[in-house]
C-alpha cells in the first residue's frame, strides 16, 4: 500500500471527525505485524504554530515516520491550544479519537485527563525505551500523575520534547555604555546596574503585566530563595503551604520593591508581550525579563549584540518541560502513537529542534551550531543537571493563573501589596487544593 500523509487544519470541535476508516482487510485503526511493522491509519493532533522550533523538528519527524513505516496512512492535524483545552474531554471521550495527542501539562489539564481515564498510562513504554533515563527529576515531574490527577508521581501519561525557562535578555552595547562588561553574578550587582540606568533616565527592564512577564518575574524571585521542598509542596501538592512566610513573602516583597523602584517601568497592566519584545529589540531597554520563548524573535530581529543570563544567586529557576505527547485511552492505533513519540525523541529530531532555536529535553548541546542557541541550551543543561526547575506558578489548581494575574496587575499599579497578594492567593489555593 502506498503511504499517504495528509496535513490538515481543524478546530477541536471537528477533530473527532479526522479519524478515517482503515483500508479493507485491516483491523480498525491499524495493526502491528509480527516483524514490528505498522499499518493502517495513524492520526496525530497538535497545536504548535508552524514557526516554532519544535514544529520544524516534527516536520522532519513526519518524514522519518513515512520512511520508516510506509504502510501507514498518516494524518497530521493542527488545532489551537485554547481549542484543545476547551474540548479535550469531549474529544477523548468518543470512539473516534486521535492516536497521539499533544496536551498541556499541569493538574488542571493533563492531570484531569489522566485521572478521568482519558489517557493511557505509558510508564512501561517510557521505561522500555529508556526515555526515563534521560528525562528525570523536575523535567519529568509534569509528565507523571497520580490517581487524583496531581503531578509529580504515579504513571507517565505523556512525554515532553522540549523545555523552557525564565531568563534575562540583555543589550551588551547598552551595558558597555554604562561601564558594565559582563552580566551580573549577584543580586546586588543586578540592582546596581538597574540603578545606574535609572539615574540616566532609562527604565532598566522591558516587562509587562498585561500578559505573563511580571508573573514570571515574580515567580523567579520566589524561586530564587525557595528550596525544592517548598516548590514541590506548592506546585505538586506534596505538603502544607504557607505563603505568608519564607520564600513566598520574601520573593513577593522583592517584586514589590522592584515595582516601587521603577525597575520594571510604569503602566504595566496595559502592556502586552509583543510590545515588550518590540521595545527591547528596538534598543529602548537594556534588559528584558521573560522566558526562552522570546529567543527566536530576539535572535532574528535584534540589530545589536545581546546575550542571556539566568537569575543570579538563584536556588531554583522558573521553567518546566513543555507540552506532552500522549496516547488517548480510546485510540485505535496505539502502536503508532508509541512510534511517533519515539521518533520525536530521536537524536536527529531533538538536535534539529535545538538548531532551530528550541530547547530539546534529549538533545546534544555539542551539536548546536549557533553560539547563542548553544549558550541557551548550556544554561538549560546546568538547570537540568541541578534539578532546579521550579515549574510555573499557575499549575497547582484550576483558575490560579487568573487570580495571580489580577493580583500582580494590582501590585503593578500600587493598589495592593505583597502581604495582601499572598493572603488572597493562600485562600484560593487552599480552596482549590482541598476540593
Amino acid at each position: 500500500m502506498q503511504k499517504r500523509t495528509r496535513v490538515a487544519l481543524a478546530t477541536a470541535a471537528a477533530t473527532a471527525m479526522l479519524v478515517t476508516a482503515c483500508s479493507q482487510g485491516e483491523t480498525e485503526g491499524g495493526t502491528t505485524t509480527a516483524d514490528g511493522e505498522l499499518s493502517g491509519t495513524c492520526t496525530i493532533l497538535q497545536y504548535e504554530a508552524a514557526t516554532t522550533a519544535q514544529y520544524k523538528g516534527w516536520e522532519r519527524a513526519l518524514e522519518i515516520f513515512s520512511e520508516t513505516y510506509p504502510e501507514v496512512d498518516l494524518e497530521w492535524s493542527t488545532t489551537s491550544f485554547d481549542a484543545i483545552r476547551a474540548n479535550a474531554k469531549i474529544l477523548l471521550s468518543g470512539n473516534e479519537v486521535p492516536d497521539v495527542l499533544l496536551f498541556n501539562t499541569g493538574n488542571a489539564d493533563g492531570g484531569q485527563l489522566a485521572s478521568q481515564g482519558l489517557l493511557d498510562p505509558i510508564t512501561e513504554v517510557v521505561d522500555a525505551n529508556g526515555w526515563s533515563d534521560e528525562i528525570t527529576g523536575s523535567v519529568a515531574a509534569l509528565a507523571r500523575y497520580d490517581e487524583n490527577g496531581n503531578a509529580g508521581s504515579g504513571d507517565w501519561y505523556g512525554v515532553p520534547n522540549t523545555a523552557s525557562y525564565f531568563t534575562f535578555y540583555y543589550n551588551k552595547d547598552m551595558l558597555a555604555e554604562q561601564g558594565f562588561d559582563a552580566p551580573p553574578t549577584t543580586i546586588a550587582e543586578l540592582e546596581e546596574m538597574f540603578d545606574a540606568f535609572l539615574a540616566d533616565g532609562v527604565t532598566p527592564v522591558s516587562s509587562n503585566a498585561g500578559e505573563h512577564a511580571v508573573l514570571q518575574t515574580w515567580w523567579q524571585l520566589v524561586s530564587s530563595v525557595a528550596d525544592r521542598k517548598q516548590i514541590d509542596d506548592f506546585i505538586l501538592l506534596q505538603g502544607p503551604v504557607d505563603t505568608s512566610s519564607g520564600a513566598f513573602i520574601e520573593g513577593t516583597t522583592k517584586l514589590q520593591d522592584w515595582l516601587e523602584a521603577g525597575y520594571l517601568g510604569e503602566q504595566l497592566a496595559g502592556i502586552k508581550g509583543d510590545e515588550m519584545e518590540r521595545a527591547f529589540i528596538a534598543g529602548e531597554f537594556p534588559f528584558m525579563a521573560n522566558g526562552t520563548w522570546s529567543f527566536s524573535r530576539v535572535n532574528d530581529e535584534s540589530a545589536f549584540d545581546w546575550g542571556t543570563f539566568t537569575f543570579p544567586e538563584a536556588e531554583l529557576n522558573a521553567g518546566a518541560s513543555g507540552h506532552l505527547w500522549g496516547i488517548p485511552a480510546n485510540a485505535k492505533n496505539k502502536a503508532c502513537g508509541e512510534a511517533w513519540i519515539d521518533i520525536t525523541l530521536s537524536p536527529e529530531v531533538q538536535n534539529l529542534i535545538a538548531n532551530e532555536g528550541g530547547i530539546p529535553v534529549m538533545g546534544d548541546t555539542a551539536a548546536i551550531e549557533d553560539p547563542k542557541i548553544k549558550e541557551m541550551n548550556e544554561q538549560f543543561d546546568a538547570i537540568k543537571e541541578a534539578d532546579a526547575l521550579s515549574f510555573y506558578p499557575d499549575y497547582p489548581v484550576p483558575g490560579l493563573l487568573d487570580l495571580q494575574m489580577s493580583e500582580l496587575q494590582s501590585m503593578a499599579n500600587g493598589s495592593t501589596d505583597a502581604e495582601s497578594f499572598m493572603k488572597t492567593m493562600q485562600e484560593f489555593y487552599d480552596s482549590g487544593s482541598q476540593s
